[in-house]
């Protein structure tokens, strides 16, 4: 659960984002959180099958603290380069969401929300860092 970067476990996601060079970070956006969501995925959508209101429901309160820590880690930021991995934060929170409603319309919409969010993260912390070395 650590790698994955949920409430109460993802301190370490923003002080290590945040520190090497923007190409770096990208490929850590893309690689790192992603396989621990997925592998929390598939653990919950084949092993932990046969009662599910008593193993989705803590998934369910861990989704709502991690989407709400990560939106209010962005909102006490002053720089794109801090700002980032706290939006990570927040979005994990809304695929364990996907996780912990348990339907398959929300399993697919964390699935292909992965899907998205590696594409759309990586070219964010590529803009901001071509952004910040452009003069002026």
């Amino acid at each position: 659960m650590q790698q994955t970067a949920v409430f109460p476990l993802f301190f370490w996601l923003p002080a290590a984002y945040h520190a090497p060079d923007f190409s770096i970070s990208a490929v850590f956006a893309e690689l790192l959180t992603k396989v621990g969501v997925y592998a929390i995925i598939q653990m919950f959508t084949l092993i932990f099958t046969e009662n599910i209101g008593f193993t989705h429901s803590p998934v369910l309160w861990i989704a709502a603290l991690t989407m709400v820590t990560g939106v209010l880690g962005v909102a006490a930021q002053t720089t794109f380069r801090r700002l980032l991995p706290f939006h990570i934060v927040s979005q994990i929170g809304y695929r364990m969401l996907g996780l912990a409603l348990y339907t398959s319309l929300a399993l697919m919409g964390a699935v292909f929300y992965r899907v998205h969010h590696m594409i759309v993260k990586v070219n964010l912390f590529l803009v901001v860092g071509a952004a910040s070395r452009t003069p002026g």
